[in-house]
């Protein structure tokens, strides 16, 4: 039988140890582990994850707060459903004959006063019970169907809104840390992925409207043609044809354009702006910041990763992308960077940072420790 758990091939040995990860943070584990830890392919989900755990705080549950809101919780159900019985429809008996009175439709939707038949006579020992109903009106099922597609409207569209972008691709890519990788595009589109990201897109759909799915990091050569969309959690970039860069990471996209026009949509669709070459423009908290006089060809295709009034937290997670290290700091503050870092040498890496910013850095096995 065919192995298909590729993992188990590259398994550092003591992985199945429940100290694993405390050992790997303390610089304990051999090189040969470490470099075969960094090749899993869960390896940057690790790292994602210690990075989501950073400062994360856990609510003091309180048995009694629980109770009371429980308690009024089921208070105000049980005061709407005892609303919703008096509104029901009431059975009245009369002469031996059961009839059903709902509640009054506005005047205008209203329709002849239905009759009561009679099933026998007066004198009729054992009469018949029968149910006479108002059948809704043409116009009362109409506003049911609207009202019934508004709510099937408002289900999907939270639906799709809370599932994962690309579980409606069919081809996807993915680089691991320090991996750049050049992706043509059924149209002849070029898509070349920084470290650690992430593009998708559907074959069958392609000719309708070229259309991607990005996160991470990449620089685009889109065709000329129809328009070119590239979709990210933080807004969407359209272009024709035109050469561009797409940052999109966290809460923050970042847009440059090396060539032709780009369009920046922010998430909401409530903002757009038009970039020409050598402008750049970020949505980061919701606002948008347009830039001049850039570089036309990003600098992590040389090998280096440039930072301009950068937080210092947002540098190291580059760091930590480029080399498959994880980068833990005391405290970085609101401290920013404004410089660049070769992706050759971790240990020269380190030293462009901290060098300048005065901080006193220390590589220990796949850790780099920031005082």
């Amino acid at each position: 039988m065919e192995n298909n758990d590729h993992d188990d091939i590259l398994k550092p040995e003591g992985s199945d140890d429940d100290t694993l990860l405390a050992r790997w943070l303390a610089g304990d584990l051999s090189q040969a582990d470490l470099e075969a830890l960094r090749n899993l392919e869960s390896y940057p989900d690790y790292v994602e994850m210690l990075h989501a755990l950073e400062g994360m705080e856990m609510e003091e549950f309180s048995p009694t707060l629980a109770w009371q809101k429980l308690s009024l919780q089921l208070a105000v159900e049980a005061e709407e459903a005892q609303k919703a019985k008096e509104m029901a429809a009431e059975e009245v008996y009369v002469e031996g004959t059961a009839v059903e009175v709902q509640p009054p439709l506005p005047e205008a939707l209203q329709q002849p006063e239905a009759k009561i038949v009679e099933i026998g006579t007066k004198q009729a020992a054992n009469p018949t019970l029968q149910t006479v109903n108002r059948q809704p009106s043409i116009v009362n099922r109409k506003w049911l169907a609207i009202a019934a597609a508004i709510l099937l409207g408002v289900v999907g569209i939270w639906w799709f809104a809370g599932r994962d972008p690309f579980s409606f691709t069919d081809t996807d890519y993915v680089t691991k840390a320090g991996e750049k990788k050049e992706v043509k595009l059924p149209d002849g589109s070029v898509a070349t992925l920084n470290a650690m990201s992430k593009l998708g897109f559907t074959t069958s759909d392609w000719t309708d409207g070229r259309s991607v799915v990005l996160e991470g990091e990449a620089y685009f050569k889109a065709r000329k043609g129809k328009t070119f969309s590239v979709r990210t959690e933080q807004g969407t970039v359209e272009v024709v044809g035109t050469v561009f860069n797409v940052y999109a990471r966290g809460n923050e996209l970042e847009v440059k354009c090396a060539e032709g026009k780009v369009q920046v949509i922010n998430p909401e669709q409530t903002e757009r702006v038009l970039l020409k070459k050598g402008e750049q423009v970020s949505i980061l908290g919701g606002k948008m910041q347009k830039r001049q006089g850039l570089a036309s060809y990003p600098n992590w295709f040389k090998g280096e990763s440039t930072f301009r009034s950068a937080p210092l937290g947002r540098v190291f997670e580059e760091m930590e992308r480029q080399y498959g290290v994880l980068v833990l700091a005391d405290s970085l503050g609101e401290r920013t960077f404004s410089g660049k870092f070769v992706h050759g040498s971790l240990e020269k890496a380190v030293k462009m940072v901290c060098d300048p910013m005065k901080l006193n850095c220390e590589v220990k096995g796949d850790t780099v420790w920031v005082k």
